[in-house]
């Protein structure tokens, strides 16, 4: 089944079924960042755009221009979150010791434990809502969902 169709016009139309699944991403994404982004904040004091940042460089994005790549966001914007987040003592900026014209990221101590007791909240919020679906089901969402976002980023 083709996913999309000639409109009278001869433009391209999207299907019933990407219409329902942009619709459908659209309003889990919002719900997402809706009910996790008060708690990240009161909780942790930081908001989720914060949280991510510390999160790709724990997992090894360690120059802004990485975090930048990997999030599609310019540079600049990358910029006024990492002085945000050197500002809560949550990281540090060194020169990188490869080549002394780039800068390099580390977490502090302090980015650690917010990162890691922000991991606990979210897990504990999570896991209320995948608890909803199915236990036959949820393995196949989550595959199939993780499939999507690979087939996205490629």
């Amino acid at each position: 089944m083709s996913s999309k169709r000639q409109s009278k016009s001869g433009s391209a139309k999207p299907s019933e079924e990407a219409t329902t699944f942009l619709r459908n991403m659209h309003h889990f994404n919002r719900g997402i960042v809706r009910r996790l982004t008060p708690i990240i904040e009161s909780e942790h004091g930081i908001d989720l755009r914060l949280y991510f940042i510390l999160k790709y460089i724990e997992k090894g994005a360690i120059h802004p221009s990485a975090i930048s790549q990997a999030t599609h966001l310019p540079n600049s914007v990358i910029t006024r979150h990492i002085d945000q987040l050197v500002e809560r003592g949550m990281l540090q900026r060194s020169l990188d010791p490869d080549d002394s014209r780039r800068i390099r990221l580390i977490v502090t101590d302090e980015g650690k434990r917010v990162a890691q007791d922000a991991d606990a909240s979210l897990s504990r919020i999570v896991d209320v809502q995948l608890d909803r679906i199915p236990a036959d089901r949820r393995q196949t969402f989550l595959s199939v969902l993780s499939d999507l976002a690979s087939e996205i980023e490629s």
